[in-house]
């Protein structure tokens, strides 16, 4: 059978490709068509005219500017520093987070950004408590957070997001290299 196919196939695919090459020339091939000759271009000069002189008027001259500025005197007050706490605007809403179960050392978190109440969960009129469970490295920062509780779906992506923007302190350098695992809880309440 292959060698049937061979002893037809091979002449049948040269004839096919030989005739392509001869009716691809018969297309491209000159028939003595003359094109006309190109016509003169006309000789298009486009320039600005000169403005009339009867409705215009000079500018007067600018006045000269001094040569030196008056001295300023500036009164400077003394930095009264950073600011207690930054204000997040979350929207129409209130959340509050708690810290019920702590595994491992830890001392607060050095950053912590709120989550917004996310707005097709205020849409959807979805409120409740929400549980998230995350590590922590022994750089302080946050890894895996898993969402161990939540009362509808659109909660788990900000959550998420916020969370593992969090920083917390490094762990202490007593020769152990361990993770640290948390647990934090958000209330999401609709406000009125």
């Amino acid at each position: 059978m292959s060698l049937f196919r061979w002893i037809l196939g091979l002449p049948a695919a040269g004839i096919i490709t030989a005739a392509l090459f001869f009716m691809m020339a018969e297309l491209i091939k000159d028939n003595g068509l003359e094109l006309s000759s190109s016509k003169q271009i006309p000789d298009l000069s486009i320039t600005a005219e000169e403005p009339d002189e009867k409705g215009w008027e000079k500018p007067p001259k600018p006045k000269p500017l001094p040569d030196s500025t008056p001295e300023t005197e500036f009164e400077f007050t003394k930095p009264i520093g950073p600011p207690d706490s930054v204000g997040i605007d979350t929207g129409p809403g209130t959340i509050e987070t708690t810290t019920p179960d702590q595994k491992g050392m830890f001392s607060g978190g050095t950053i912590k950004i709120t989550p917004a109440y996310p707005e097709g969960c205020r849409s959807k009129g979805a409120e409740g408590v929400v549980v998230v469970e995350f590590d922590i490295t022994p750089e302080g920062n946050v890894v895996n957070p898993r969402i161990l509780q939540s009362p509808d779906r659109c909660f788990n992506r900000p959550i998420r997001s916020a969370v593992s923007k969090w920083k917390f302190p490094p762990a202490p350098s007593n020769g152990s290299n361990t993770r640290r695992t948390m647990t934090e809880s958000f209330n999401f309440q609709l406000v009125e």
